[in-house]
Parts: structure tokens; sequence; C-alpha cells
């Protein structure tokens, strides 16, 4: 027997705040350009207004052209787990050391808010969602290391 569907956080309404906030620097209408949509309707598929669905098919042209993996991370998150971009570093060892340090701060930064949010025994809402982004945040830089660490070791060979 199949348990009852909870309710999701909406995906479009994270790629609603990608589009109109793009890492790319493009504006709305240039995004609904390059995706070839009109504008009105890219917005009224990503504002979800009545009759208006944003197709699964636009997922990914979207977050090329806005230059943005959030909708992954999103997802990976929703479904516990961790989105680590595959992406070949341009540096050496001073990225690797960078990227160390960026995944020591991440778990500190972890530790401590879950160390606050559990001493005193219980747990909000709000504190277990912070809790969960930090965690998430902290084995996404553990993640990137030690995948700069094996692109490293990688190009010695």
């Amino acid at each position: 027997m199949n348990a009852p569907c909870r309710p999701y956080p909406s995906l479009t309404a994270v790629l609603h705040g990608m589009v109109k906030a793009a890492p790319s620097g493009l504006d709305v209408r240039t995004v609904a350009d390059l995706v070839g949509k009109p504008y009105a309707t890219l917005m009224s598929e990503l504002s979800q207004q009545p009759g208006h669905k944003l197709g699964a098919e636009l997922l990914l042209p979207l977050m090329d052209v806005c230059e943005s993996d959030l909708p992954l991370i999103f997802l990976a998150r929703q479904r516990g787990g961790a989105f680590v971009p595959l992406r070949i570093p341009a540096g050496g060892p001073e990225q690797l050391v960078a990227g160390l340090s960026a995944s020591i701060r991440e778990f500190g930064e972890f530790a401590c808010a879950a160390a606050d949010h559990i001493a005193d025994g219980r747990i909000t809402s709000q504190e277990l969602h912070d809790m969960t982004r930090r965690g998430h945040e902290a084995v996404e830089a553990i993640l990137a290391i030690l995948r700069l660490a094996h692109e490293t070791h990688d190009r010695q060979i």
C-alpha cells in the first residue's frame, strides 16, 4: 500500500526566484527569449497562474541561461541528499586548501547551530529547518573538497 503523498515545497517557486535573480545577471525578458518562451507566458508559468504550468523540459535550459544549480540543490536536499557539481577546478593546491577551509567552516557553523538548537531539549520547526540547511551545506562542502582532492590526484597521473 502506498503512503499518502506529503505536501512538498514548490520547485516552480524555486525556479521563479532563480529566474528573477539569475546569477548570470540576465533580466527575465532576456531569459525568456533565450529559452524560446514569450515573456508573459514564462512569467505566468513561473508564478503558477491558473491554466499555466511550467514544463519539466524547461528546467535545464533555465538553469543553463541563469547559470544556476539552485533547483538541483533544492531537489537533492528534499530527497535527503546533497548536490555537488563536478566541475574541473582551475587551481591547484591553493584551491585544495581553500576548499578544506570552506568545509571546516561549514561544519563548524553546522555544529554550533545544532548545539544551540538542541541545548534546551526542544527543536522548533525553524530550528530544524536551519539545522538541516546547515547540515547539507557542510556535507556539500566536504564532498566538494573530496572531489577536488580526486581531481588534483588524477591530474598527477
